[in-house]
C-alpha cells in the first residue's frame, strides 16, 4: 500500500516535471544546464579514468620492455636515467592529450550552456518585439481616425474659441502618440540591420532639412537653430536612419530649451570620422539622470518638473541604436541650467564607398 502511494507520487511529480518542462522555457533552460553540467563532468571523469589506466598500462610496458632488453642484452645500454626519461615523455604525452581534450570538452559545453541560457532572453526579446509591432501597427489606424475627424471639426465655422481650444490640445496629444509609436515601430525594425541600404549622404544638407521640419516648434518657442559648417559633409549611411537621428537630437535639444538657442555643427575629427554637435542653452541633465539618458523611456526629474510631457523617452535612444548600427558612437556632455552637447561621430563617406553602392 505504502509501495503504491509512493509511486503514485512519483508519477505525479514526473508528470508535473515534464508538463512544466514543456510549457516554462525558464525549467527548460534550467534543467538543460543542469544535465550538461552532470555529463560534463561525467566526460572529465572518464577521460580522466581512460588516461590513468592507459597511461598505467604505457608505463608498465615500458618498464617490462626495459627488463627484457636487460636481461637479454650482455651490455645493457639502458640506463636508469633513460629509463626515467622515457616514463617522463609518456608521462608528458597523457598530460598533454588529457589537458587538450578536457579543454575542448570545456569550450563545448560552455557554449552550448551560453547558448540555453540565453535562448529564454531571445525568445523574450523577439516575443517582446513582435508585440511591440503588431500593437503599434494596430494603433495607427483609430489614431489616424480620432485625428482626421479632429481635423474637420476644427474647419467648422460654428465652434466656438473654448472647443477649437480642445480640439487642438487633443491634436498635440495625437501628434505625440504618433511620435511614440514611430519611435516604437523605429526601434523595433533594428534587429535586420544587414537590410539597411548605405551610401553617402551629405547630412548638413540632412540637418537643413530636419530644421525646417521642426520650424513649427522653434517658432513657438521662439529659438533659432543654427547650423555650423563651411563644406558639406558626407557621411556613408542610410539616408532615413540618418535623418531620424538628427531629427531626434535636434529636437530633444529644441524641447528642453527655453530661451537661448540650439547649434548644430559639423567637422572632421583627427581619425576621419565626422563629428556632429547638438549644443542648446537649455535646462541641462544632472549627472544622475545622464548615467541613464540612453536608456528607453527614460526621462530625468527635470524634465518632467518642467513640464516638458511631449518627450516619449524613446528620443535618444532609437538615436543610439541607429548611431550603433553605423559603427558610430554618441556621447553627451551637459551641465544642469546651462545646457546640453550631443556629439555624434559617424563613418565618413568616400569615393571607395559610393563606388560600392553603385555595384
Amino acid at each position: 500500500m505504502i509501495a503504491a502511494t509512493s509511486w503514485k507520487r512519483f508519477a505525479a511529480l514526473g508528470t508535473d516535471f515534464a508538463r512544466n518542462y514543456r510549457n516554462d522555457f525558464f525549467i527548460r533552460t534550467e534543467t538543460n544546464i543542469i544535465v550538461l553540467q552532470v555529463v560534463y563532468v561525467l566526460l572529465v571523469l572518464l577521460i580522466t579514468t581512460g588516461s590513468i589506466i592507459v597511461l598505467y598500462h604505457d608505463i608498465v610496458g615500458s618498464i617490462a620492455e626495459v627488463v627484457a632488453l636487460i636481461l637479454t642484452s650482455n651490455t645493457p645500454t639502458l640506463t636508469s636515467s633513460a629509463v626515467l626519461e622515457r616514463l617522463e615523455t609518456l608521462r608528458t604525452r597523457e598530460i598533454t592529450i588529457v589537458v587538450t581534450l578536457v579543454s575542448v570538452i570545456a569550450v563545448i559545453f560552455g557554449y552550448l550552456a551560453t547558448h540555453f541560457a540565453l535562448k529564454p532572453v531571445r525568445d523574450a526579446r523577439n516575443t517582446q518585439k513582435q508585440f511591440i509591432g503588431n500593437i503599434a501597427h494596430e494603433l495607427r489606424t483609430p489614431l489616424s481616425i480620432i485625428k482626421t475627424n479632429t481635423e474637420v471639426r476644427l474647419l467648422d465655422a460654428d465652434i466656438t474659441p473654448a472647443t477649437r481650444s480642445l480640439h487642438e490640445s487633443n491634436l498635440e496629444e495625437l501628434d505625440r502618440i504618433s511620435n511614440i509609436i514611430n519611435n516604437l515601430l523605429s526601434l523595433n525594425t533594428l534587429i535586420r540591420p544587414e537590410r539597411v541600404p548605405f551610401e553617402n549622404v551629405d547630412v548638413v544638407m540632412l540637418s537643413r532639412r530636419v530644421i525646417k521640419k521642426l520650424k513649427h516648434l522653434t517658432d513657438r518657442k521662439r529659438l533659432r537653430i543654427r547650423v555650423l559648417a563651411r563644406l558639406p559633409h558626407r557621411v556613408f549611411g542610410n539616408v532615413f536612419a540618418l535623418e531620424q537621428i538628427l531629427m531626434n537630437t535636434i529636437s530633444n535639444a529644441v524641447r528642453y530649451t527655453e530661451r537661448g538657442d540650439v547649434t548644430v555643427s559639423f567637422g572632421e575629427n583627427t581619425r576621419g570620422q565626422i563629428d556632429i554637435s547638438i549644443r542648446d542653452t537649455g535646462i541641462g541633465i544632472s549627472r544622475e539622470d545622464l548615467i541613464h539618458i540612453l536608456e528607453p523611456f527614460y526621462r530625468g526629474d527635470t524634465a518632467r518638473t518642467r513640464g516638458n510631457g511631449t518627450s516619449s523617452g524613446l528620443g535618444l535612444t532609437i538615436a543610439s541604436e541607429l548611431v550603433k548600427l553605423h559603427r558610430g558612437r554618441i556621447s553627451i556632455q551637459s551641465t544642469p541650467r546651462e545646457g546640453t552637447e550631443v556629439i555624434v561621430t559617424l563613418p565618413a563617406g568616400t569615393d571607395e564607398n559610393l563606388a560600392e553602392t553603385k555595384k
